[in-house]
């Protein structure tokens, strides 16, 4: 469908020739809202031990962090800072991914295919 097609349609509508459900069906959006039902959400435990890793990572970043910065200032060579500065992105890659198991909720979506072949009639 081109893009004059729909906004004729939408011209149609906000004139008040055709409703907003039927130029839903022309256009193939029609209950769109629809196609995703969640089935579970299950909020985040907070847990103690895995806050008290994610801390523990914290202070090993900031332990990383201020290396590197000492390093560049003390003139270190390039291999060594860039090992520092690898294993600083790994230690926040850690705690991100021990935040998002641990205290992001759990949700469970199943969405409903559309219908991959457009007929005539909808062209």
């Amino acid at each position: 469908m081109h893009i004059t097609e729909v906004n004729e349609i939408l011209e149609k509508v906000s004139k008040g020739e055709l409703t907003a459900e039927d130029a839903q069906k022309i256009l193939g959006t029609y209950k769109d809202e629809d196609l995703g039902k969640e089935l579970r959400n299950v909020p985040g435990k907070e847990q103690l031990e895995i806050f008290g890793i994610i801390f523990a990572f914290l202070i090993l970043e900031l332990m990383y962090d201020s290396l590197f910065i000492y390093g560049i200032l003390e003139g270190w060579d390039q291999p060594f800072l860039s090992f520092i500065l690898a294993m600083a992105f790994l230690i926040l890659g850690l705690m991100l991914d021990f935040y998002r198991r641990s205290f992001m909720p759990d949700v469970l979506e199943a969405k409903k295919r559309r219908r991959k072949v457009i007929t005539k009639l909808e062209r």
